[in-house]
């Protein structure tokens, strides 16, 4: 899966359809969990589990503000 979830969430960023960013938002949660559980205890996860911190974060502030906190709640981050 490798950085995928990364180019979901420039997607979601980028998006201004309602309906589209609601799904995006939902795809690049379920990439980031999905990342987190491939990286699990690695040297790797460290410095990519700031960057994800950072993606839920937006995503978070993205469900809460443009899209009203509709849909399924967002998965909680597992710092």
């Amino acid at each position: 899966m490798s950085l995928h979830w990364k180019e979901i969430f420039m997607q979601a960023m980028n998006e201004s359809d309602r309906e589209n960013l609601h799904r995006l938002v939902r795809e690049a949660e379920v990439a980031i969990f999905l990342r987190r559980a491939e990286l699990g205890n690695s040297d790797e996860a460290r410095d990519e589990s700031s960057t994800m911190a950072v993606a839920i974060e937006a995503l978070r502030s993205i469900r809460a503000n443009q899209l009203g906190g509709d849909g399924e709640r967002m998965m909680e981050s597992a710092d």
